[in-house]
């Protein structure tokens, strides 16, 4: 099949037939920001060969949902870019395609273009840019915090370490309160240590977490307790794509009631401190815990 037949068959239908051009035209909403991202995911890299088409699609294009919902950013459009196998698999790719249609509905985006080449060896590359919206000088930065904001997370963190077949839930449903109430936003793609710290580096401060109050799931404290795993390897893999904001004390409870009210619970697991940019993650004895590396590493 050729290129222009893959993206007739499979992708025009995501764009409502609309990729007729070299380019798209976008009419962007009036009184709105455009909030951009990109992610390259890799065949056995990011997504492993087990998962279905459909939920490698999901997890692709939900990686980049996460960013936009880091900024407090509401979904917009999005661009594909698909480097594929020489021997194209036309299940895979009606599998994939029906994956990007089921997230497009859930959560309110359209595919608006892209690219589809080939590769030699059997590699598969899947690349996507994110748009999402804002109201002028309301996007959500790393670097907003200030010392005594608590440290929150938005859900349990762990389980992809321990499941690589999970798909992650992107928190764009919150993404107004996030804008109301976070001074700073980071999702949790790389690790909690490596990605908190992005903000302590930003805003020049330094965060101490407490273990005990980390949300794991029943299965990640069983690992735990059974010594499958450790503390160190559950922070570190990533992947768990929830998010790390910079709350103030005053207003956590009532972002914790209204992002409630869109059945998320988050927790409040520590503080930002004046001090050298830094993340420590103490124990029940308030020991910081070792770590030989923060979080997921590309090269």
């Amino acid at each position: 099949m050729s290129e222009f037949g893959i993206i007739e068959k499979y992708f025009a239908p995501l764009a409502n037939n609309v990729l007729d051009d070299d380019a798209a035209v976008l009419d962007i909403p009036g009184g709105q920001q455009l909030v951009v991202t990109s992610d390259t995911s890799n065949r056995g890299d990011h997504f492993v060969d087990e998962l279905s088409p459909a939920d490698a699609a999901r997890k692709c294009l939900r990686s980049n949902l996460s960013d936009l919902a880091a900024m407090g950013a509401d979904p917009f459009t999005y661009q594909l870019n698909l480097a594929l196998p020489k021997e194209i698999d036309e299940e895979w790719l009606a599998g994939f395609a029906s994956g990007l249609e089921a997230d497009q509905k859930e959560f309110g985006i359209l595919l608006s273009g892209g690219d589809t080449t080939a590769m030699s060896a059997g590699a598969l590359s899947v690349s996507i840019t994110a748009l999402g919206l804002v109201p002028p000088g309301e996007a959500v930065p790393r670097g907003g915090a200030r010392a005594g904001d608590l440290v929150v997370v938005t859900g349990p963190l762990g389980d992809a370490c321990l499941d690589r077949l999970r798909i992650p839930y992107p928190r764009t449903a919150i993404a107004p309160h996030i804008r109301a109430y976070a001074k700073a936003a980071v999702d949790i793609s790389d690790g909690l240590p490596a990605d908190l710290g992005h903000i302590c580096e930003v805003s020049g401060l330094a965060a101490q977490i407490e273990l005990a109050k980390i949300p794991f799931s029943e299965t990640v404290q069983d690992a735990l307790s059974s010594g499958k795993t450790t503390p160190q390897d559950i922070l570190t893999w990533g992947e768990d794509y929830e998010l790390a904001l910079a709350v103030a004390p005053g207003d956590f409870d009532s972002f914790k009631a209204e992002v409630g009210q869109q059945g998320v619970e988050p927790i409040a697991i520590g503080v930002f401190t004046e001090g050298t940019p830094e993340v420590q993650v103490l124990d029940e004895n308030g020991v910081a815990l070792p770590f030989n590396k923060t979080g997921w590493q590309h090269f």
